[in-house]
């Protein structure tokens, strides 16, 4: 009889492979058939980036190389392309490196200082050693990033470099130089943290194809120290090589460990809280703003092939009790046992373990002692999930305090001729729903129809099943990325993109201060559109996918990260077309019909509490303003960065 040890392969994965397509939505799209593909990306890391002080100078801001490179993969310049993107990622390891340096060293530099007098609070205790540790910051912060020491990159560039949308890029950019490797590496690199975009799956797929790469050579660019280790141990613990195993899972844990602290050390981030609170608040919004990023720190770490192990911490003792036991080590193995059994309570299969362990002649019960820093590391988790617990819960009650009715923003936006039409909020259905006259101007309308109209293509925004408009529609789109490719073309003025930015943020606001939201909306979405609907329609709900049970189900490929809807009218000289709000997928009860007209704006939670359809247009075109909103600014609309960017740069150039 042995212990058991959870058979465990976490080097392997699969996926489903559709349609291939290079490039994004603002880039040239090649298909070819359909594959299917097992997956394995390569136990293999980087190496050539230049972190720490290894390359003897500051970058230039990492920022400005990224804008560089996409507006030189616009351009179809690849080679610029890549040598801009490649110093983005070296800038951004570079400056991620040397932050978590300085902000660790201090921390502890501040710990050590001697404080100026013992008989003080606990609250003055705190604030002077964080005064020490912003002295300590300072100075290093100065010395290690120069002039780069105080710069504030913006949130959405931040998320681009976490999803690894560089390498998204550089995979194209790669493709047409003809250096196939070096685009499979990039797209195993997106894969390794989105593991279901099929766009890029198909790619690998092509590259690999091409140029006769073998799955075990790919490279995950971004795969971290500790990952590189835990993957060799798990590979030596499948050949029952146990003493190599347990040296590279120690080794690896040891590195997971000083990953995490990293990751903590880069949440304190500065933050932009919106509002000028007194001073004790001021610090417990940021404090909680940056608590909230430390709480991701752990399902980061443990997403090491496209997916989160929610059990990737307590692995580690799983696979070194067993591995303890095959070396005939048995007071180690009953460490990690019970050290497993702290970080996960109660686990069925350690706690077999733990009776088979108490069953030999040697072992007792005083031998199940978990080591000291894991004691400790789970007691702050537990804490800070009970914090954030207490945030959540007894703060929430505070939201209508921050969003008065009569606040400035709502009364600049009432002053502009907006008006409600028909409005319904019940809290505890979660339905929010508005009908609001006013947000756009005839001319503005005329503009944007005509727009529309002209620029358009058929389908443009998405393709195949990608598409959120329903089965029962046939459309015309323009997206911001084709906008700002027809100025660059001279096809358009920049002063329509211009406009199409400044009625849709005005909608948002309006969306955001109606409902009395406690947190920013950010673009999911934006898209012009001339829809004409055929003779059926078909209700649908905005994040999820409505069975005709009434459930409605939070998984791919429904938008699952939509908060918040909206559209806005542009035209009325159509009949039919109507927007329902409706109590089932059936579509036969109407609890809202709201008729089209320019500038009109609906606007309505995105959960199942608001199916809609629209009615089919009788005679005419109808042109509407898409707008998808989301609360979580890692969703945050790439293309209206890249428009909103490409203007600066065209108002740059015209000084």
């Amino acid at each position: 009889m042995k212990p058991t040890s959870v058979a465990r392969n976490v080097s392997m994965r699969s996926a489903a492979l559709p349609v291939f397509r290079i490039g994004t939505s603002l880039g040239r799209m090649l298909r070819f058939t359909k594959y299917s593909l097992v997956l394995w990306i390569a136990i293999a890391s980087c190496g050539g980036a230049e972190t720490e002080a290894e390359s003897g100078r500051s970058y230039v801001a990492y920022d400005f190389y990224y804008n560089e490179g996409v507006a030189m993969y616009l351009q179809e310049g690849w080679e610029t392309c890549v040598k801009n993107l490649e110093m983005a990622l070296k800038g951004w390891h570079w400056w991620h490196d040397n932050t978590a340096s300085c902000r660790r060293n201090c921390s502890l530099e501040a710990e050590q200082k001697e404080l100026l007098s013992a008989n003080m609070s606990e609250e003055d205790r705190y604030f002077e050693r964080a005064l020490y540790s912003t002295h300590c910051l300072v100075r290093c912060k100065k010395n290690a990033l120069g002039p780069q020491r105080d710069r504030v990159v913006e949130s959405n560039v931040i998320s681009e470099f976490n999803n690894r949308k560089p390498y998204d890029y550089l995979q194209l950019c790669y493709y047409r130089l003809g250096r196939v490797k070096d685009a499979a590496n990039a797209a195993a690199t997106v894969l390794a943290v989105q593991p279901n975009n099929t766009v890029m799956s198909n790619n690998l797929k092509f590259y690999m194809e091409q140029a006769g790469i073998k799955a075990a050579d790919v490279v995950n660019l971004e795969l971290k120290p500790y990952g590189q280790e835990y993957f060799k141990a798990t590979l030596a613990y499948q050949d029952n090589n146990f003493g190599l195993t347990i040296t590279l899972m120690e080794k690896s844990l040891r590195l997971f460990l000083e990953e995490y602290q990293t990751c903590r050390f880069l949440c304190e981030n500065p933050f932009d809280q919106g509002w000028y609170p007194d001073f004790i608040s001021s610090v417990a919004n940021h404090f909680t703003f940056t608590l909230r990023c430390k709480r991701k720190c752990m399902w980061q770490l443990s997403e090491l092939s496209g997916e989160v192990d929610d059990d990737f911490l307590p692995s580690f003792f799983d696979y070194l009790q067993y591995s303890y036991f095959q070396k005939e080590e048995t007071a180690k193995a009953c460490e990690a046992v019970a050290t497993y059994l702290i970080l996960k309570p109660g686990a069925e299969i350690q706690t077999h373990n733990k009776e088979f362990y108490l069953a030999l002649d040697e072992v007792n019960e005083d031998m199940f002692v978990p080591r000291k820093e894991f004691v400790a590391f789970k007691e702050r988790e537990d804490y800070e999930e009970e914090l954030m617990e207490f945030i959540e819960t007894n703060f929430a009650f505070l939201t209508d305090e921050f969003w008065d009715e009569e606040d400035d923003e709502l009364k600049r936006l009432s002053g502009l001729g907006i008006r409600v039409v028909k409005a319904a909020r019940k809290a505890e259905e979660g339905v929010d729903r508005v009908v609001a006259d006013g947000l756009a101007s005839t001319l503005e309308c005329l503009v944007l129809t005509e727009l529309t109209r002209l620029a358009a293509v058929e389908g443009d925004g998405y393709k195949g099943d990608f598409s959120p408009h329903t089965p029962s529609e046939t459309f015309q789109g323009i997206t911001l990325g084709r906008a700002g490719l027809m100025i660059h073309a001279g096809l358009i003025d920049k002063a329509a993109l211009e406009l199409i930015l400044r009625v849709t943020d005005r909608c948002r606001d309006y969306v955001e201060r109606h409902f009395h939201l406690p947190r920013q909306l950010y673009f999911a979405y934006t898209h012009l559109v001339c829809r004409t609907a055929r003779p059926v329609h078909q209700v649908h709900v905005d994040n999820c996918i409505l069975q005709d049970s009434g459930e409605c189900l939070r998984v791919p490929p429904a938008y699952t990260y939509r908060d918040y809807s909206a559209i806005l009218y542009l035209n009325e000289d159509f009949e039919g077309g109507e927007l329902i709000f409706t109590r089932d997928r059936s579509g036969l009860t109407h609890e809202l019909k709201v008729e089209p007209r320019c500038g009109r704006l609906v606007g309505f939670s995105s959960g199942p509490e608001n199916p809609h359809g629209v009615l089919p247009v009788v005679e005419g075109t109808r042109c509407a303003v898409g707008l998808w909103f989301t609360q979580d600014r890692r969703h945050s609309e790439v293309e209206r960065t890249m428009a909103t960017l490409f203007l600066k740069k065209l108002n740059k150039d015209e000084l």
